[in-house]
């Protein structure tokens, strides 16, 4: 039971740290030079932005679900039970950033979720 409490926060975790770094990032700017003024600003500006630093937070929380997970189950399980990422980050994308997803990327995603099913299965 712990194993999917585990795995289920370890997902979650990893899906809002993505969200909230794509909406920081935003935030911060777009299409970002890489100049040297811009090397030193733009960390500063993610550092001042709290989408950024909740980001940082959930990948840690992510992180350490993912190293507790492993001493419960075998990485062989661990890996693809984490690709759902994929499946419900771009779920997420599309609901809640309202980013547009193209029927191609949806197939790709039933493809990944499909796999997960298949490597998971007993």
């Amino acid at each position: 039971m712990i194993g999917w409490i585990l795995a289920t926060l370890m997902v979650f975790a990893d899906v809002c740290s993505d969200l909230m770094l794509s909406r920081g990032m935003k935030q911060v700017g777009t299409r970002i030079d890489l100049t040297f003024g811009n090397l030193v600003r733009v960390p500063v500006l993610m550092l001042r932005n709290s989408s950024t630093l909740a980001a940082i937070g959930l990948s840690a929380l992510h992180f350490f679900a993912f190293l507790a997970l492993l001493s419960f189950w075998d990485l062989s399980i661990v890996i693809p039970i984490g690709a759902l990422v994929f499946v419900l980050g771009t779920a997420a994308a599309r609901l809640v950033l309202e980013e547009r997803v193209p029927p191609l990327r949806w197939i790709g995603v039933c493809l990944i979720a499909l796999g997960v099913a298949i490597a998971t299965a007993n």
